[in-house]
């Protein structure tokens, strides 16, 4: 057993946002004279050092749909020669074996890396993941962000269930209230928004407004361009239309990913708060005075994640402790369960 083949490498003393070393290729982070980079997913904390990676890597691979919401929070990345978009289970071969894309169940466009070298040795990382509905492929190498499995996430729920929930929360509230919030980051933003058009067995009403700001607006009709015509005509945020809408009461429902730095002018309105809070107890829904908080299960559980371990099948398992501190934790619940595979956390925390 190799363990060098994979490892998280820092680049600086913060020890966060680190890559992920699949052998030769670097996942969610930059790497010093390295060549080939994969992006798991287009949250912030997995592409903060694409600009460094942009600048000195020669390939650079990404699920379509997470190269188009990166594009669209960054336009000028699309003109970079190095990207490599790719489907799912779609074989990218280079050097050192093939790369394959998994479906990861997290956001749109999320994705495992999965990595085969030429003398068959098999590795992995799980990037961000829910489980049950995620792809499989086993691998004799695991690196598993270790976000996943935190008791602050540590929660069971149906994500269909809840997204139908939600909707029907939304329309409930807007029957005695002019505008409702929906707080999310991007991604998950975008993933309301399309099943409340396109995914519900009902559709909310079309005389209800739809208000994104004007980025997560050209990220939502970028990862779904081919979708594009189901959408209602979204108004801009801090538009102009935007304050006419609430001048004259008409019904609205205002999508952000910004909770700190909405205007003044929204604070008594009815608030939910989706996948930011700890779920206690598997509750799904928990209510606070003037909102409520909804929980999409974005992360695997730790019951999830064992059998995502069992199932994957591997031999040495690294825990990611640059995105969460609870790789440690993770590690010997890993190892505890799983007693033949040999679990360590990287990087370690002084």
């Amino acid at each position: 057993m190799d363990e060098s083949l994979i490892d998280v490498i820092c680049t600086d003393s913060s020890k966060k946002d680190c890559a992920i070393k699949l052998d030769g290729v670097y996942c969610d982070g930059y790497k010093e004279n390295a060549s080939i980079g994969v992006f798991s997913h287009f949250h912030e904390d997995h592409v903060k050092r694409l600009p460094l990676c942009i600048s000195s890597y020669d390939i650079l691979i990404a699920h379509n749909v997470t190269f188009e919401g990166i594009n669209a929070l960054t336009p000028s990345m699309k003109l970079r020669e190095q990207w490599m978009p790719q489907d799912y289970d779609t074989k990218y071969n280079f050097e050192g074996g093939i790369v394959r894309l998994l479906k990861a169940n997290h956001i749109p466009g999320s994705a495992q890396v999965h990595v085969e070298q030429a003398d068959g040795k098999t590795l992995l990382y799980s990037g961000d993941f829910g489980y049950p509905d995620v792809q499989i492929r086993e691998a004799d190498y695991l690196v598993i962000d270790s976000t996943h499995g935190d008791p602050w996430y540590d929660s069971k729920t149906n994500r269909k269930s809840v997204q139908n929930r939600l909707f029907e929360h939304v329309e409930e509230q807007l029957k005695s209230t002019q505008c409702v919030l929906v707080l999310a980051s991007s991604g998950t933003l975008q993933e309301i928004v399309h099943h409340f058009e396109a995914c519900c067995e009902k559709r909310m009403d079309t005389d209800i407004e739809f208000v994104l700001e004007t980025k997560q607006k050209k990220v939502l009709h970028s990862i779904y361009k081919n979708e594009k015509s189901r959408f209602r005509d979204i108004i801009e945020y801090r538009s102009r239309k935007f304050w006419d809408l609430l001048r004259t009461g008409k019904k609205c429902i205002i999508f952000s990913t910004q909770l700190d730095v909405l205007d003044d002018d929204l604070s008594g309105f009815y608030k939910i708060l989706v996948d930011r809070y700890k779920f206690a107890n598997n509750h799904t829904i928990v209510p606070f005075d003037g909102g409520c908080r909804f929980n999409l299960a974005a992360h695997a559980s730790i019951d999830g994640i064992y059998q995502y371990v069992e199932s994957v099948n591997p031999s040495y398992v690294v825990t990611d402790n640059s995105r969460s501190q609870y790789g440690r934790q993770l590690a010997k619940l890993i190892e505890q369960k799983f007693p033949k595979i040999k679990v360590v956390s990287r990087p370690s925390y002084a």
